[in-house]
This record gives C-alpha cells, structure tokens and sequence, in this order.
C-alpha cells in the first residue's frame, strides 16, 4: 500500500509543472491555479511556483504554511512559521491547532518572557466571518481581568494574519485530567477500599474546587456581557499552581456581536457539553447556556466521561435533546463511592444540567456558592425536590401551548354548550312526572328519552360543531402533531358514547348508568389530555371522577353535576390557552 505523502511534503509540492499564467498573473489567479493543480492530483514544487512568481513569494509561503485543510488528517507542519518572528514575537514551537487558530509557542524578545501566540486558522485566506469571530475572541477577552481567565497581552496583524497574545501555560487542559479519571476509575472499579479512600475523596473535593472556581470566573465574565457558548475541558488549562484558566472565547456571545453572527438553526459549541438550547440551534442563548456546560464539566472531572456521548456528533445531539440530567450513579464505573459530598453534588448537576432552562441556576455565582457549601461541609440549596414540588412541576408543564394559543374563547363556549345542554336535560326531566321519569330510566327510544336526552345531546353536538367550525376557519382536519393526539382523544370519547347509547337502547343500561359512564369517559380523556398538554387537565379528569360518584349516588343530579364539571374544566382550559404563550417551556419534549 503506498504510503500517504507527509504533511511537509505537500506543503513544498503544490501545483503543476507548466505554467499557462503570465508572469505578471495576480495573486488570486495564481492562488487559483496552485489548488487546482492540487485537486487535480499535479503537484508542482513551491519553490518552482515562487520562481516563476517572485512577487508573490510571501503570501504563497504563507499560504504553504497554512495550508492543513488541503490535506485533512495530515500531521500539523507549520514548521514553516518556527523561526519567525512575529512583530515582537519568535514563534518556537506549535502547542494546538483549533478550528479558530493555532496555537504557537513564543519568546518575547523585549521583555524576554515565553508567552503564547494564536495566529488565525487559514493564514491570508480566512474569511470575513472567521476574522471577525478572532477578533471578537481576542477583544472579549481582552476585556476580562480573572486570576481564571487567561488574559490576553496584545492583538496584532503580522502580513495580514491576526493573532493574540496570552501568558503561556505550562500545564494541561482539564480534558487531560478527565482521561486521567477514566483510565484511574476503570483500574479500581470493584475495589471498594481504593473507592472509599482519601485520596478519592481528596480528587472529588479538587474537582469541585476547579469548577467553582470556573464558574466564578464564568459569572464574572457574564456580568460583563460575555457568555462563552463552549465551556468544555479542553478550554480550560490547569497552570504549575493548579489554578484553572478559562480559554478559547472563539465562540462567546458578546453583547457588541455584529447582527447576524449567530443564526436560528446555527449549533454553536461542542456537543458533549452542549446545553439543549444550543442542540436545537436556538440563538437567544443566555448565562443558562454557560451554566449547563459547567455542570458537564463537574460531571466528566468526577466520572471521566462527559455527559453526552455517541458514536457521531448528529447521535451525541440527538442524546443531548433526548436525555434526562445525566446521572452520577448510573455512569460512575463500578458504582458511585458513598461520600456525602456526591449525594450532594447530584442535587447540584440536576439543577445546573436541568433540561429546561428556566429550571438551572440564576446564575453561574449561584452555581459556585451552592458547590462552596459542599466543600464546607454544608447542604446546598438544590435539595432534593420533595413530592408536592414534583406534583407541581408536572400540573405545570405544557409542552404544546403555542399550538392552542388561539382557543381560549373557543373551549370556553364548548364548555357552556355542554352545560346548557345538561342543564335542559336537568330541567325537562325535573318537569316530567315520577311514571315519566321512570320510562326514560327504562328505555332510550321513549318520547321522554328523546326529549330529556337526546334532543339536547343533538343541540349540544350541533353548538360544538359550530364553535370549532368558526374557531377553525371550516378545516375539521387535525394540523399537525400537536392536535391529532387530541382529535383521537375526543374522538373516541364519542365513539365510546354513542356505543353506551346504543347498549341503553338495547336494555344493558338505564338513563342514571349512562351518566355515570360519561363522567367517567370525560375523566379518562381529561387524564389523557394532560399526558400530552397542559398536566392541569388532570385535576380535571380526578373532578370527573368525583363526579361519577356523585351520579351513582344521586343520579337524579347527574345531569347538573356533569354538565358543571364540563363548564368549570373547559373554562379553566379556556383561561390557559387565552393568555399569550409563554417563551419558556418544557420545549425539549416536542
């Protein structure tokens, strides 16, 4: 198998061995040609094309050292660029290479002190967007003074290439740290004695040292504006005094952005620590963003995996928007240790982490006070939800409001259809005589049957029809996902209705039975309705319950106390969906 040509290779070998452009060709044409040669699979030597083209020698040696997307996979060779002097700046070595830039390794030649230079990915050929995204990286930063924000020293532009400068770190990344963890967990998992040590619990305790103090730093910057989008550990460096230092605002949020850098549908950020808003490529993200990735952090430090995972970025995604706060106990390798500290720390990550965005921290100062009480050995403020917390929470949520925003009015007259079809019912059978009475408990195709009954169900039914006919322009069609769930549901309330009219006709039931079927079914369909919708309609469905109850109890009633029960429940439902949507809700269940 023929090996592949080295990096460096293909950084002296780049275009053809004729050459049809005039001497005096312009950079870009001749640019153009170098990579069509490329593609085409010709190469032709630098140093022939710097010949052939002497103006144009910088920029193409440029070009050649900054050329790693034309062969993706390479090894990094800008060995071109060691030796060279950046303004005041002698590159030594490459430390990283990014999708912003790369990271060199520098002497200051007059102050005489090793420092770190990012120069801009693509050299003279980045775009507009990436140079304006380097720029707001080296500005926002630039902005912040944080003992864990890695300052920045200077901004320049050395033949036309932007770069930044920051003190040069001599540790490594947190992400270092997390394989660290995962390979040391996976040697002990089993050993009880090796999990329950102290210098376990001494590793817990660091880890939530360092992200308290990120968060910090995170708050700090927030109050200024500045939300970084990709809190992840490889932005985070570990300097000699293991002190944390937050990089990388290639992607931050900053309130000076220009219009449009950040577009509905545009994912920003690293889909292992990736909050949901940002999966679903939500723009309007807030400091909750930044909160979520901390807690990710806080997450991979202790159990060394992150929080999301997947053998793609589109299924580390797709696990993001699906899955619940991750879980310490269930990820932990050969279990989770029985320190106070972790049972703790799991409050904090399911508050942080909360998949609804309103739910996490107000702030990433919240965040680190709450891990501080840990660490000294106090309970944080994310105690355990107790049950009428959750009951709440659930009678709360609404995940399809917006699809019914507009129903308000309509709900609220089915209500009263229906209780003043009941209410007939009531009345005409209240006029009747006891032996008439008795012939519609007997028999559903009596006169009295039809009178007390069904003549007012088919008012009823022809009111309905008419509300939803206004309320929806003529369509009867269900639209969309959100209201073909409810169609079902209410459809087979009827359905299941006319067939207990039906088995009343037939003698299986008489008029006070039917009753109490309907408040049932009415129940059933409130419960159903608060699965999909608003979960308040399932204090309607228990009051439907009651009411069923009742009927059996005091059937003569029956048809006031259902129709009351419809009245009060549709108009409730009425006054949710009447109000304007709100922004915020349990959007992630859609």
């Amino acid at each position: 198998m023929e090996k592949p040509p080295h990096r460096s290779d293909l950084a002296r070998t780049i275009a053809a061995r004729d050459f049809p452009l005039p001497a005096e060709a312009s950079f870009e044409s001749v640019l153009a040609h170098f990579i069509e040669r490329h593609e085409a699979g010709q190469p032709v030597r630098l140093d022939e094309m710097v010949e052939r083209y002497p103006q144009h020698a910088e920029p193409l040696r440029s070009f050649a050292a900054n050329q790693m997307w034309l062969d993706p996979g390479t090894e990094s060779g800008c060995g071109a660029l060691i030796g060279e002097c950046l303004d005041d700046f002698l590159l030594t070595h490459e430390i990283a290479r990014g999708g912003m830039g790369t990271v060199y390794a520098a002497v200051q030649q007059s102050l005489r002190r090793e420092v770190a230079v990012k120069l801009i990915s693509d050299g003279l050929l980045a775009n507009a967007d990436l140079k304006l995204r380097f720029r707001i990286e080296a500005e926002a930063a630039a902005t912040l003074s944080h003992p864990h924000i890695l300052p920045i020293h200077a901004i320049g532009c050395w033949r036309g290439m932007d770069y930044f400068v920051m003190p040069l770190v001599s540790g490594d990344s947190l992400q270092v740290g997390v394989q660290r963890r995962q390979v040391h967990l996976e040697s002990i998992a089993g050993d009880v004695r090796a999990t329950r040590s102290d210098a376990e619990r001494d590793t817990i305790c660091r880890s939530i040292t360092q992200v308290r103090d990120i968060a910090r730093a995170v708050a700090y910057a927030h109050r200024r504006g500045i939300i970084h989008r990709d809190i992840k550990p490889d932005n985070v460096l570990v300097d000699a005094d293991g002190q944390p230092k937050i990089v990388d605002f290639g992607l931050a949020k900053w309130h000076r952005d220009e219009p449009g850098m950040t577009r509905d549908g545009q994912i920003i950020g690293t889909p292992h620590y990736m909050s949901p808003e940002q999966a679903r490529g939500e723009s309007d993200v807030t400091a909750a963003t930044d909160i979520y990735s901390l807690g990710g952090i806080l997450f991979a430090l202790l159990t060394g995996q992150p929080p999301h995972t997947g053998s793609s970025t589109a299924e580390v995604l797709g696990n993001v928007l699906r899955e619940e706060t991750p879980s310490l106990r269930l990820t932990w390798p050969g279990g989770m240790p029985r320190f106070p500290q972790l049972a703790d720390v799991e409050h904090v990550l399911a508050r942080a982490m909360a998949p609804d965005r309103t739910r996490r921290y107000r702030s990433a100062d919240d965040l680190a006070d709450d891990l501080h009480r840990i660490l000294a050995g106090e309970s944080p403020l994310a105690v355990p939800d107790g049950i009428l917390s959750k009951v709440s929470r659930e009678l709360a949520r609404d995940q399809h409001q917006d699809a019914f925003a507009n129903w308000g009015r309509a709900l609220t007259r089915i209500g009263i259809c229906v209780f003043i079809a009941h209410l007939l019912m009531f009345v005409v059978t209240e006029a009747m005589t006891p032996e008439i009475r008795q012939s519609m408990s007997q028999s559903a195709l009596s006169t009295a049957s039809l009178l007390g009954y069904f003549v007012p169900r088919l008012f009823m039914l022809i009111g309905i029809g008419w509300t939803i006919h206004n309320a929806r322009d003529g369509c009867w069609m269900p639209r969309g996902v959100a209201e073909r769930p409810v169609w079902s549901i209410w459809l087979g309330y009827l359905a299941a209705l006319a067939m207990v009219n039906v088995l009343w006709a037939a003698g299986y039931f008489d008029h006070s039975d039917v009753m109490v079927l309907a408040a049932l079914m009415s129940g059933f369909g409130f419960l159903a309705m608060a699965g999909h919708l608003w979960g308040g309609n399932a204090i309607s469905g228990i009051i439907f319950f009651v009411i069923a109850g009742l009927n059996a109890s005091w059937p003569r009633w029956s048809p006031l106390l259902l129709g009351s029960g419809w009245l009060i429940a549709m108009w409730i439902l009425g006054r949710r969906y009447a109000a304007p949507s709100s922004p915020v809700e349990d959007s992630i269940c859609d």
